[in-house]
């Protein structure tokens, strides 16, 4: 009797159309929504990459350009790391839990490799997470994005000017000839005569760029470039970030011949470097590097390779001094100042090692004092020279067509006297230089 009643129950059920329907459609169902979920859980992937790849993409531009103008790459990193962490957010683990976190703190890193050559400097921006689904919880999806970028090298400078308003920030003087064939001159004043050829002066350069106005005569300024740009960007300083050495105590100049340093003293020995006559001909004081107070330097004197900071007083070489220093940096410090007459004859090279490689005279910031420096055609000064706060620096160099290897870095600067900046100067500067900013793109 069982039997047979559950045998008519199941041909019930079988003959039952609305039955077979509603099981065949609920197993149909399944896929469906496993279809919409992936579905979901993909389209949140993909948006997700493309915040990623806004992000890399700002990362890698804001990251080569401030390569590009000087800065380490440290500093660059870390300007990637602004520019990507403002323009991104690591995504929340689900719309239920708020406060989730679906990123390991593995995957968090920002990844910027940054390569350099004649022709470009690139930025190579790389981020990796791992996405949490919103319904495949246990599949997590790996977003792996890059952006590239590269900044074009500009003109090479010779000349910065820093100051955002000056009038005549860049200025040759008088009737002074500065021939820096091939070199850009920039200006960051936005005065109407940021930069200045007046007089006599005359002026052959690669290209001048200046925030602000342009004055001089046609006649006075000779440009490899199709014409002077005005209204240019400003250029930060490119070595802002660098750390300087520390004074430490004096070195005692007692001993060193008054005809050779102020404050020698008389005979005796010079900074343990040998007896040094009061007078001697043909005799040449040699000094060791270390902390002055102050450093006059008279008569011939030899420095020997090395750092030279003058803490507190005046760099000064007199009209009758004969000084010579390979590998030699001068560090002006707690508002120290230089003066370089125009009689002093010298021969000075930086050093091509350690973080200041290629810098022969360097002002810290915040010293304002003004700088002069004047050469005669016996005389060379080799390396850039940075007063990034200085009121004004005023150079002259030896006017000789063969030129030098030199750079200036100051609020305003003045060349006072006739000047030849060499270009190809890559061994002699240590391979440290400051361009005017190309154009920068993404790669890809």
């Amino acid at each position: 009797m069982r039997a047979a009643t559950f045998r008519l129950h199941l041909r019930r059920l079988v003959r039952d159309r609305d039955g077979n329907f509603a099981v065949l459609g609920a197993i149909a169902f399944v896929p469906i929504i496993g279809a919409a979920a992936l579905a979901i859980d993909f389209a949140g992937a993909y948006f997700e990459a493309e915040k990623i790849q806004s992000a890399l993409d700002a990362a890698a531009l804001g990251s080569v350009r401030a390569y590009g103008e000087g800065a380490t790459e440290d500093d660059a990193y870390d300007a990637a790391q602004k520019f990507f962490w403002s323009n991104y957010a690591l995504p929340q683990e689900s719309v239920v839990d708020a406060l989730a976190v679906a990123t390991e703190p593995s995957t968090q890193a920002l990844s910027v490799k940054f390569t350099r050559n004649v022709n470009e400097d690139t930025a190579t921006a790389e981020f990796v997470l791992d996405h949490n689904p919103l319904f495949l919880e246990r599949l997590p999806l790996q977003i792996r994005r890059l952006a590239v970028a590269a900044r074009a090298s500009g003109a090479e400078a010779c000349i910065l000017a820093l100051h955002h308003t000056a009038d005549r920030a860049f200025e040759v003087s008088g009737s002074a000839i500065a021939d820096l064939t091939g070199c850009a001159v920039l200006s960051n004043s936005g005065d109407d005569q940021s930069v200045y050829i007046g007089g006599s002066g005359k002026l052959k350069a690669e290209c001048l760029y200046a925030a602000g106005g342009i004055y001089s005569s046609p006649q006075a300024v000779q440009l490899a470039c199709e014409a002077a740009v005005e209204g240019s960007p400003r250029i930060p300083d490119p070595f802002a970030s660098k750390a300087l050495p520390k004074p430490s105590g004096w070195t005692d100049l007692s001993g060193c011949g008054q005809a050779f340093v102020a404050g020698g003293g008389g005979n005796g020995d010079c900074n343990g470097t040998g007896k040094t006559p009061k007078n001697a001909d043909g005799y040449v004081v040699t000094l060791k590097p270390g902390t002055y107070g102050g450093l006059d330097l008279k008569g011939a004197v030899a420095l020997q390779p090395g750092n030279y900071i003058i803490d507190g007083g005046r760099l000064e070489l007199g009209s009758q001094t004969v000084v010579s220093g390979q590998g030699v940096t001068f560090f002006l410090m707690n508002d120290a100042e230089v003066r370089i007459n125009g009689g002093a004859t010298f021969n000075i090279s930086p050093s091509l090692e350690g973080s200041w490689a290629g810098f022969s005279i360097v002002a810290e910031h915040g010293n304002t004092a003004s700088a002069v420096i004047n050469g005669n055609s016996k005389s060379s000064l080799t390396g850039i020279v940075y007063f990034p706060d200085a009121g004004e620096l005023q150079y002259a160099g030896n006017g000789t067509t063969s030129g030098e290897c030199i750079r200036l870095i100051a609020q305003e600067i003045t060349l006072i006297g006739n000047s030849t900046f060499k270009m190809d100067c890559s061994k002699e500067l240590a391979n440290t230089h400051f361009n005017y900013p190309g154009a920068i793109r993404l790669v890809r």
